[in-house]
């Protein structure tokens, strides 16, 4: 995490950074853990168009895992939940 701003406003700036962190540790509710799984399928659908995207990912899952997985990252995204 990073924040900018003016050293005169550091108070507020440490005070701001320091309830962002705190506010990790809230519950995520239903619509905002729904609004985040959808942007991050769209990102990877999006990533995935690219041919030479796709060809980097495959050989990288390929390597690592000696399968091909990124088919499944939406499935994945899905199973998410909040706990």
């Amino acid at each position: 995490m990073a924040i900018e701003g003016p050293g005169s406003h550091s108070q507020e700036l440490m005070g701001t950074l320091v309830q962002t962190l705190n506010g990790l540790k809230d519950p995520i509710g239903d619509a905002e853990l729904a609004r985040a799984k959808n942007q991050l399928k769209m990102d990877v659908i999006t990533t995935m168009e690219n041919t030479e995207n796709r060809l980097e990912e495959a050989a990288r899952n390929f390597m690592t895992f000696g399968d091909l997985t990124f088919q499944n990252y939406c499935e994945k995204i899905d199973a998410v939940s909040s706990e």
